[in-house]
């Protein structure tokens, strides 16, 4: 089954996000005064490619993660949603007892959604909403050129 791309991909200008400009931007979005955003190296091999969550105010990201980009993607898992009328996509990225998914989907009768959800101990503690305009690459046809494990645990929307 293929999923859509949720949000149009777009790119991200007049959207300061913390990707440097060599950086593709796979999911960026600002959440009130906090700005969160998924950063890739210029290759998005399995081997080679990396990916880095980063949120934080839009001038200092105060958590990055991994702390180094790493090409194994270790933590961070990937997986789509079904929905009546829609779909969606998200990427987790485990730290320790948190995890930290963001996600796009759309459903009948509700439209729209973008948000970042923080989990301890696999509990969600809390949902951040995208608050302005989405910046979004995530679906089937990314995790598969990155090379990301299926998230196991699974995923319900807020």
């Amino acid at each position: 089954m293929t999923i859509p791309l949720i949000l149009a991909s777009v790119p991200a200008w007049g959207l300061k996000t913390h990707c440097a400009a060599d950086e593709p931007v796979l999911f960026a979005c600002v959440t009130g005064k906090k700005a969160v955003a998924v950063c890739a190296s210029g290759n998005r091999s399995p081997t080679a490619g990396a990916l880095q969550y980063r949120f934080g105010s839009p001038d200092a990201p105060e958590l990055v993660w991994p702390n180094l980009p790493q090409p194994q993607h270790v933590g961070i898992t990937a997986g789509t949603l079904a929905f009546s009328g829609g779909g969606g996509a998200y990427l987790r990225f485990t730290k320790d007892a948190y995890a930290y998914v963001v996600y796009t989907a759309i459903g009948k009768g509700w439209g729209e959604k973008a948000r970042v959800v923080v989990e301890k101990n696999g509990k969600s503690i809390a949902h951040l909403p995208c608050t302005e305009a989405v910046v979004s690459e995530l679906g089937p046809a990314l995790f598969e050129q990155a090379g990301l494990a299926e998230d196991e645990q699974g995923f319900d929307l807020p």
